[in-house]
């Protein structure tokens, strides 16, 4: 079977053209989202980085015995013993209009730690003067800088070589240890014994001084936001691909049913039919999948050139040829094209020679047993998803990543059902022109004949145009859901803002000291159990006691928010079920500052859309700058701005942070769509024009019969469009009611947590894929249809299949 299999491939191989594209495209797909995400794997930076030319660091230990997070300092009586030669290293906020907003500053003598070298100019020497990294074009221009002491215009004197962990400025350690007093570590390039030792202190050697880096897992933090995009568009891209491979196979296949029906006449077995068929399947597959992989690589290369542009990952990602990756994408493409040949060879192999060849394009037949397995289960598994995490987590229901499955559920189930719907989906688009003539009932017949090639359009219509209606209404609906309950949460009537971002710095927040603000400072603090084991770390917020319940006002399910003290602490139902809390609870926390106390579980609120809601008292984190400030009433606005002129900080309308904060949330989910969907859906747009051009192929004699009835070629290119349209919106709705069921599914949960929201429809974009999807099927099917009606319509009509 394998030398007939070669012969019918070379002397055939127009016919085997459509599904050697489909496979080289989505094994392409494949390959390029499984070389990106395996770049996101491991630790790209394995050595310690920030204090590399080192020999030991003493920085300040956590509850967990290792190295705290920042802005945390060493006690004033270890910092201030250190001996001479030994680097006191402070790190705090340094940003610039126009520059990275995660810029930090250094005294100079830190520049030797790493070491950073001149590439220009020389060291600061005025306390008004700072080196930058990566800032040449800067060298002798005078900027300003906000640190945690202000805004104040520094002369850039010199600038260093970039490195990927950090962008900083070094100031004179005299300016540095004014704009910080906390020493964050002390660091020494000769015997560690120089460094002293005390309790809640930890000493770094070797490979230990990772811990102190700005990111310790080697760059791999960096890359959670561009591995979270590859992990949510790869499992979605790897489904389409592989879907849509399988379902041009099985269409090739049946297009061949009479070829198949001769071999079995001149006295072929079923086993040898199908034999033959899955030969052809592995051949194709094999030589689709080599070079679908090599072009992964090309696009992975694109890829990863559009993901540090807009932020995804980091300047320093670097997408690799990966063997491993490379040899899973090609596996997949031959196991979808086997798959795909597999499903239909059996059932083309076991027919009957004569009846085979006196069926028709006219199939009555059209779902197979496997198909309904797969398309019922992909939906029961999409409700029995949705309905778990309304159940257990409804607060994954804004989560792309998490609640993901759910849509891609509901379309695959859906688009599996195609054939099924065809019918009833085909008399509901076409009733509205049932009254216009016998052409609307001529195009709805004759593509209602040919379900099976009709459904071999209409399943990446309903991929293409499902994905987007669905997830794009996910993501609005989540969007909207968070702003509604931020702004529900907060009684305020306007707000404090630092101009750049970050923090507000120490002039502000002592001027909102005399005012009536509630400032909100973010912090992290570790919950002990009673053997001293962490048993969970938590993001707060820290606040006046008396400002939970009147200013902030999270939902509360359990306990009370009246008369708190300062050893109060609230939780989440999330942290609650997890750590097993209840109010009344006293437990053990450790404080940012590496210092412990008892805190008492006051209340437990319901858990939020943005991660842990964990509240505690501000007198827990004295010195540490707030991110924001909330202001009582419009006089209250009226006097912060007025105390607060000439400092680094906004005051801004209420509804009007929320509107911005709702804004920009919905422009990162708008960023991450484009790839999530755009690489899939640009596939199924691909996979539309193929089917059409395959099916095109397969209907040389039907055409030619048209035309010898009396049609000319002008009114058959026509009827060919009318049909093509007709598939498109059949492929529409069957998308909307995948969207309608996300949609609900979502609604379940979120009702759950926000109680009412309003539903978002993605028109725009939904108008502009189905808008692409007719263009590229009419076109597609049009230019085909054109081409195979070439010639004497008496010579096509009885010409070989």
């Amino acid at each position: 079977m394998l030398k007939l299999a070669m012969a019918n491939l070379r002397s055939r191989w127009t016919a085997f053209a459509g599904v050697f594209a489909a496979l080289v495209l989505g094994t392409g797909l494949i390959s390029m989202m499984s070389l990106v995400l395996a770049a996101t794997a491991g630790t790209p930076h394995p050595a310690p980085q920030r204090f590399a030319a080192a020999t030991a660091v003493a920085v300040p230990a956590d509850a967990r015995g290792e190295a705290a997070r920042l802005p945390t300092g060493l006690p004033a009586t270890v910092a201030g013993g250190a001996p001479a030669g030994v680097v006191a290293d402070r790190t705090f906020a340094a940003r610039h209009p126009g520059g990275p907003s995660d810029a930090v500053g250094h005294g100079w003598s830190s520049a030797a730690l790493t070491p950073y070298h001149l590439t220009t100019g020389r060291a600061p020497v005025a306390d008004d003067e700072i080196v930058l990294t990566g800032g040449a074009e800067l060298v002798g221009h005078r900027i300003p800088l906000t640190t945690a002491a202000g805004r104040s215009a520094y002369t850039v004197v010199g600038a260093t070589e970039q490195r990927w962990f950090e962008h900083a400025a070094f100031f004179t350690d005299a300016a540095a240890a004014r704009i910080s007093p906390p020493v964050n570590a002390l660091a020494t390039t000769g015997p560690a014994a120089a460094l002293p030792t005390a309790d809640g202190v930890l000493l770094l050697t070797g490979q230990d001084r990772r811990q102190a880096d700005p990111d310790p897992s080697g760059g791999a933090d960096q890359l959670l936001n561009a591995q979270a995009m590859a992990a949510t568009t790869s499992g979605i891209a790897v489904s389409v691909a592989v879907f849509i491979v399988i379902a041009t196979f099985a269409f090739s296949i049946e297009q061949r049913g009479r070829e198949l029906a001769l071999l079995r006449l001149t006295g072929a077995t079923p086993c040898q039919v199908a034999g033959l068929v899955l030969a052809e399947a592995g051949l194709v597959g094999a030589a689709g999948s080599l070079l679908g992989s090599l072009l992964g690589v090309a696009g992975a290369g694109v890829l990863r050139g559009w993901m540090v542009h807009h932020g995804v990952a980091p300047g320093w990602f670097d997408v690799g040829a990966d063997p491993l990756a490379l040899l899973l994408a090609a596996l997949l493409g031959v196991a979808a094209a086997l798959s795909g040949a597999a499903a239909v060879a059996v059932r083309a192999a076991r027919v009957r020679p004569v009846a085979a060849l006196r069926d028709s394009a006219a199939n009555t037949r059209a779902m197979t047993p496997l198909r309904w397995v797969l398309a019922l289960g992909l939906l029961a598994g999409a409700v029995a998803t949705g309905w778990t995490i309304t159940a257990t987590s409804p607060e994954y229901a804004v989560n792309a990543r998490k609640y993901g499955a759910v849509p891609l559920l509901f379309v695959g189930g859906l688009a599996l059902l195609a054939p099924v719907l065809l019918r009833p989906a085909a008399r509901l688009a076409t009733w509205p022109l049932a009254r216009l003539g016998a052409g609307p009932l001529i195009v709805r017949q004759n593509t209602l004949n040919a379900g099976r090639r009709t459904a071999a359009t209409v399943t990446p219509v309903v991929v293409a145009v499902g994905l987007v209606a669905a997830m794009m209404s996910m993501q609005g609906a989540g969007d909207g859901a968070r702003a509604d309950l931020a702004r529900s949460q907060t009684r305020a009537a306007a707000v404090v803002l630092p101009l750049d971002g970050g923090l507000l710095d120490r002039p502000t927040a002592a001027a909102l000291a005399n005012l009536r603000a509630t400032t909100v400072t973010p912090t992290r603090l570790e919950i002990s159990g009673a053997d001293g084991t962490v048993l969970d770390s938590l993001s707060g917020k820290a606040v006046r006691p008396d400002a939970l319940g009147s200013v902030l006002k999270p939902t509360v399910v359990a306990g009370s928010l009246t008369g708190l003290g300062d050893d109060f602490l609230v939780v989440d139902e999330h942290t609650a079920r997890s750590d097993d809390l209840s109010p009344g609870q006293t437990v053990t926390c450790w404080l940012p500052d590496g210092s412990r106390t008892a805190l008492r579980i006051a209340a437990v609120v319901r858990t939020g859309l943005n991660g842990d809601d964990t509240y505690l008292s501000a007198a827990h984190t004295a010195g540490a700058l707030p991110a924001l400030a909330w202001l009582d009433t419009p006089a209250d606005a009226a006097t912060a701005r007025t105390a607060l002129d000439g400092l680094d900080a906004a005051v801004g309308p209420a509804d009007l942070y929320f509107d911005r904060s709702a804004a920009k949330q919905r422009a990162q989910s708008r960023n991450a769509s484009v790839v999530v969907l755009g690489i899939s859906v640009g596939y199924s747009l691909l996979s539309v024009a193929n089917t059409l051009v395959m099916a095109a192929a397969g209907r040389r004699r039907e055409l030619a019969a048209l035309n010898l009835a009396g049609a000319t070629r002008a009114q058959t290119l026509r009827l060919i469009a009318a049909e093509s349209l007709l598939a498109v919106l059949v492929g529409t709705l069957l998308a909307a009611v995948a969207g309608a069921a996300v949609a609900a599914t979502q609604a379940t949960a979120l009702h759950r947590l926000v109680g009412g929201f309003a539903a978002t429809v993605p028109w725009a974009p939904l108008a502009q894929v189905v808008v692409l999807c007719a263009a590229v099927a009419v076109t597609a099917a049009v230019l085909a249809a054109w081409r195979v009606t070439r010639g004497r319509s008496i010579e096509a009509a009885g010409a070989r299949e």
